[in-house]
């Protein structure tokens, strides 16, 4: 089961002092997103391919026709957060407060009640449970805030397959992010900079081994003018410049090797009677 993600975000929503949480700052600066959304949308229709979405409020807000394009399309909207804060520097409040505007604004623009989450940055750990109680009281009954293989503050490692978050009184299904061991680090490889700098055929093994993947892109990940934006500072330009002239041609190469369906679609995919379970009141696994 491999399913295919993407998260709807500007060139600037990064975790860099310069650009996180100033919201004032990004609306002076140049939008990438609708051009770059649409390149996806583009390439996921010549491939035949649906694919969940998880939008930032910040952007559906400012162009709500993106948003509804996706959805008029047969894709999966979630969400990602309004302001793409990690959860780990946020109180319960202002992640109520964050939550509850993104789906709001989501739902509005779609007509359709949302389901599925993704925290900026998989910021989820054992120190963020409480965020899991303030999903559910918004209705999600899925996420993909986890990376698999970490420990993440709990005993155990997170499971390499879908799993289940138990709460009180609430269940949530997670959808992982995988990851491969690396001397002892635990490394995302099936999407954005990951996916950018290892070779394809690297990454298409790991696929073959595995019967789970959980791919993750980004917009700005396929744009190979993304460095020009990144002025005064040479890391950054570095680090948008690898693989982005690539990008493109490697994700055909594995939406062609592989298929490819969205959350909502691997929901009966999973035998959840089978699935582990991440207790949220102990943090511990069973």
């Amino acid at each position: 089961m491999y399913i295919i993600s993407f998260d709807i975000e500007e060139w600037f929503h990064i975790f860099h002092p310069t650009y996180e949480n100033q919201p004032g700052l990004w609306d002076s600066l140049s939008s990438r997103v609708e051009k770059n959304t649409n390149w996806v949308l583009d390439f996921l229709n010549r491939h035949q391919l649906k694919a969940t979405f998880f939008c930032m409020g910040w952007v559906a807000e400012k162009y709500p026709q993106l948003i509804k394009s996706i959805d008029q399309e047969g894709h999966e909207i979630a969400a990602h957060s309004y302001l793409h804060n990690k959860v780990k520097n946020l109180t319960p409040e202002l992640f109520r407060e964050d939550t509850k505007r993104v789906i709001e604004i989501l739902e509005s623009l779609t007509g359709n009640k949302l389901f599925t989450y993704r925290a900026p940055g998989f910021s989820m750990d054992k120190s963020t449970l409480w965020a899991f109680e303030i999903l559910h009281e918004f209705g999600i009954e899925n996420d993909s805030s986890f990376k698999s293989g970490l420990h993440m503050g709990f005993p155990g490692r997170i499971p390499k397959k879908p799993f289940l978050l138990k709460g009180n009184g609430y269940t949530i299904k997670e959808f992982p992010t995988r990851t491969f061991n690396f001397f002892g680090d635990h490394i995302i490889y099936s999407g954005s900079g990951y996916f950018r700098v290892f070779p394809y055929g690297f990454v298409k093994r790991l696929f073959q081994s595995s019967v789970y993947e959980m791919a993750y892109f980004h917009p700005r990940d396929f744009d190979n003018d993304i460095h020009h934006y990144f002025k005064n500072n040479p890391v950054l330009q570095l680090r948008y410049r690898i693989g982005t002239n690539q990008s493109k041609q490697k994700l055909a190469q594995l939406v062609n090797t592989f298929k490819f369906v969205t959350i909502n679609q691997a929901l009966n995919q999973v035998n959840w009677e089978q699935a582990p379970v991440l207790d949220l009141t102990n943090g511990k696994h069973h």
